[in-house]
């Protein structure tokens, strides 16, 4: 019976430090990690993990929302864990699916999960609508005046469409698809 850690971060730039501490602590035999965003069901390390998982091993994670981000999936994890025998403990949220409470808080604390990733979403998409009311360009900045500088530089000088393109920091896809977009002849 394997006591197995799962620690997760949603990219590259951030840090397993401290969850590795706490599942080290913990006692684990084997920790699994992963770059991934929680959100996405199907992770690789994360499917590999539950692949490893034999009846009467005990999976630690550090805290809940490094597992999942959804109380779905939360709760279909915990119902094959159960199916399977496997027991589960996340350190931070003090749950241990071995007792009753441990399964009730489980599935409390999946629920408030869920709703702060909402919360979060709700809230930049607020500060996206007030942003775009107050006239904010939101997106990639906008080349307009690299392809007109890029344009002039094609009419007046005799430099190739190459060398105007890294001079202007634009591919020579763009300056042509411009190019032919205000139906400037082309040279021969």
């Amino acid at each position: 019976m394997a006591v197995i850690g799962y620690a997760r971060v949603s990219t590259s730039n951030q840090k397993l430090d401290s969850q590795l501490q706490e599942l080290q602590e913990y006692g684990v035999d084997k920790i699994y990690k992963e770059h991934d965003s929680g959100r996405n069901e199907k992770r690789v390390i994360l499917e590999q993990m539950l692949e490893s998982l034999k009846p009467g091993d005990t999976l630690v994670i550090y805290k809940l929302d490094r597992l999942a981000r959804g109380t779905q999936h939360l709760l279909k994890l915990l119902d094959d864990f159960d199916k399977r025998q496997i027991h589960f403990v996340s350190i931070q949220n003090n749950i241990d699916t071995t007792t009753p409470m441990g399964k009730l808080m489980f599935t409390i604390m999946g629920a408030f999960a869920e709703m702060e990733a909402e919360l979060i979403r709700e809230r930049v998409l607020t500060g996206l609508k007030t942003a775009r009311k107050k006239g904010v360009t939101l997106g990639r900045p906008r080349i307009t005046d690299k392809i007109n500088q890029a344009i002039e530089l094609y009419q007046t000088t005799d430099l190739s469409p190459f060398v105007i393109s890294k001079k202007c920091e634009l591919s020579t896809a763009t300056l042509y698809r411009h190019l032919n977009i205000r139906e400037v002849t082309l040279r021969r």
